[in-house]
């Protein structure tokens, strides 16, 4: 028969007491509970706590680890008689003065008084263990007002602000799916192919979008329905909006001095080798080359080879005054062609340098050499940087390494400067052409080939 009764006491360690004296030492220890007590009327008096028992006989009760592992397994009782020491008891719930027995326990029992039970035999027994630590994890503790107090953080303005940013971010990316979610709605459906072309060109979408809505406007809806009508509508209409600038032209018994700027690596070199072969060995143009780029030894024998090649005068210079005297050396030539060194875009100092070259000698036209390998950005980037040297046209070089040719509309519109010639590929003098709007107009459609 079950025997479940409530102790309570001041202490913990007293309440456990009342349990063994109560009901032996094979009583179970069924639940614990502390008990904030009534506030006196005193106000420098103290609020008294009392500690709750409750405690069974003849109940079997099985432990976590018994119920995870073996479900139908025996209980495992809790003995009072195993109970750890009052000090021990005391150090893991609350300060010692709080312990201190002050009054006679209060008690409250249900069920009989304890009457002795017939001992069990032991093998008959369920398996009991020890009141140990892991026990007084049930008692609750006494959490004091520093401990409930939430821990402040510092504030950080940085990341305050990096939180705006990231909002602002976001705001953007949100609003750029709307606009473009917009513009590939208002795209008539006939001429939705023809816009996801271009997009694949890597045209600009904006521009691609403007393009379409005047095409649309200009057509007849015959002319829509018309694929090939309408691709050649549209090449007419990129044509018109880009810009190209005549070849060079020399004129006899007047000299033209034309120098070729731009980044490193874009082909100035042989760029300039290509133009003095067809105009020394096609035109029979008289001209010199003069070099300016003394910082790559290899440039400067590469292009005195192919000057020795020609038959052309060539001279190597380092400095304006240099320059000036060159070209006094080179007087009665139609044309002169100058390479300049590259120049990295983020080098102020280099691109100051060539500013002074030009603004001490008398130069009549400038090229901005630039490959179309970069991207449309890079190319615009590239062109506000070298814009002290007071370029007047641009030659785009390796046209043959560039996967698609969407940028020459965007740097045609944005650079503002008209195109002079294009190259397409290494081979001297043949891979080199004057600008030709609507050949550009179908490099970008892709209808038409390089080579």
């Amino acid at each position: 028969m079950e025997d479940v009764r409530t102790f309570k006491a001041t202490s913990m360690q007293e309440a456990l007491t009342l349990v063994r004296e109560e009901m032996g030492s094979d009583a179970v220890i069924l639940q614990t509970k502390q008990i904030p007590g009534r506030k006196s009327l005193l106000p420098w008096s103290k609020s008294k706590e009392e500690f709750e028992i409750t405690a069974g006989l003849g109940i079997n009760v099985r432990t976590p680890e018994a119920i995870n592992k073996k479900p139908h397994s025996a209980g495992i009782r809790h003995r009072a008689s195993n109970l750890q020491p009052a000090k021990s008891l005391a150090e893991s719930t609350s300060p010692p003065d709080t312990f201190t027995r002050t009054t006679t326990p209060v008690r409250q029992k249900t069920g009989p008084r304890f009457q002795p039970r017939q001992p069990t035999p032991a093998d008959q027994r369920p398996v009991q263990r020890r009141f140990d630590q892991r026990d007084l994890e049930t008692v609750p503790r006494q959490i004091s007002p520093e401990q409930k107090r939430p821990e402040q953080k510092a504030y950080d303005p940085t990341e305050e602000f990096a939180e705006k940013l990231n909002a602002i971010q976001e705001m953007l990316e949100s609003l750029e799916r709307r606009t473009r979610s917009q513009r590939s709605t208002d795209v008539p459906s006939e001429l939705f192919h023809i816009y996801t072309d271009l997009i694949d060109a890597e045209v600009d979408e904006s521009v691609a979008h403007q393009l379409i809505t005047k095409l649309k406007a200009n057509s007849t809806p015959e002319q829509l329905k018309d694929t090939t009508a309408s691709k050649a509508l549209l090449a007419a209409l990129i044509e018109s909006q880009l810009q190209c600038a005549p070849p060079i032209s020399p004129v006899p018994g007047q000299r033209k001095i034309v120098a070729l700027v731009g980044p490193t690596g874009v082909g100035k070199t042989t760029t300039i080798a290509k133009l003095a072969a067809n105009f020394r060995l096609r035109d029979n143009i008289k001209m010199g080359l003069v070099t300016v780029d003394t910082y790559r030894i290899a440039a400067v024998e590469q292009l005195r080879t192919y000057a020795e090649i020609i038959d052309l005068p060539m001279k190597v210079v380092s400095n304006p005054k240099e320059m000036q005297q060159a070209l006094d050396e080179l007087v009665g030539l139609d044309l002169v062609l100058v390479d300049t060194a590259g120049r990295s875009p983020s080098d102020d100092l280099k691109i100051k340098e060539l500013e002074s070259l030009f603004r001490e000698v008398p130069i009549d036209e400038v090229s901005l050499v630039m490959s179309m390998t970069s991207s449309a950005k890079s190319l615009e980037a590239i062109a506000r940087r070298f814009q002290v040297a007071k370029p007047t046209s641009m030659i785009l070089t390796k046209l043959d390494e560039a996967p698609v040719m969407g940028s020459l509309l965007a740097l045609s519109q944005n650079v503002k400067l008209p195109v002079r010639y294009l190259t397409t590929g290494q081979d001297v003098p043949d891979d080199i052409e004057p600008a030709n709007a609507a050949r550009m107009s179908r490099l970008i459609l892709g209808e038409d080939r390089l080579l």
